[in-house]
């Protein structure tokens, strides 16, 4: 999708879109981020993503009323799937109103993410968004989030949340270490940084287990 037919679409749907997400904020603080839904500048940072162009499982954590949905089926191949996890009621019946064959939506915990895919029988994710705010949630919350998505995640797949703070490196550097992305999209409102990691693949993953247990101190006797 162009620039132009972005800006176009977000033209036509922002009206009757921003009273839904302001309900959705007041009635919601901790898991409602902003009052106003995401901008197009962010649906283009997203839907430029490479990680999405051949991935064939994605998940969206907090898509809230769709827009960056929108973006990241645009970016996705024909033939994949993604799954939407909303705890907003009203949020979760304005993404069933998606037409597309490719979304199935389900209304739940970000943190139920592990049994979600087990019911709903889908591999594990390529690519993981997250739209759900780490700044509102305890450390132990946002740790726990972090583990579940590092869990989940296919061995070489990527990690991509949205954040007004930055909070979510510190929750994420045990699992993840250091993002290898961090991208401000100044016009948002309010601004904010999108961030990226990849999970280590699982030949990496071994080899570092098994040096970690080589630089072991022996037992003294």
């Amino acid at each position: 999708m162009s620039s132009t037919q972005l800006s176009s679409q977000e033209s036509a749907s922002r009206p009757s879109v921003i009273p839904c997400f302001l309900r959705g904020f007041f009635e919601n603080p901790l898991q409602v981020a902003s009052f106003v839904p995401s901008s197009v500048y962010l649906q283009r940072k997203l839907s430029s993503l490479a990680c999405l162009q051949t991935a064939r499982c994605v998940v969206e954590l907090g898509p809230g009323t769709g827009e960056t949905t929108r973006a990241l089926l645009e970016a996705m191949p024909a033939d994949s799937q993604l799954l939407c996890v909303e705890v907003v009621s009203e949020f979760v019946a304005r993404l069933q109103e998606f037409a597309d064959p490719r979304v199935t939506v389900v209304e739940n915990s970000a943190l139920a993410l592990k049994s979600i895919l087990q019911q709903k029988k889908f591999p594990s994710p390529e690519v993981i968004v997250s739209g759900v705010p780490f700044s509102v949630m305890t450390p132990e919350e946002g740790r726990q989030l972090i583990q579940t998505i590092h869990q989940t995640l296919a061995p070489g797949g990527a990690f991509v949340t949205y954040q007004f703070r930055n909070n979510v490196c510190e929750l994420a550097a045990d699992c993840f270490g250091s993002p290898q992305s961090r991208e401000l999209v100044l016009w948002n409102l309010p601004p904010l940084d999108v961030y990226l990691w990849k999970k280590a693949e699982r030949k990496t993953q071994k080899r570092l287990s098994a040096s970690h247990s080589s630089a072991s101190p022996a037992k003294i006797h």
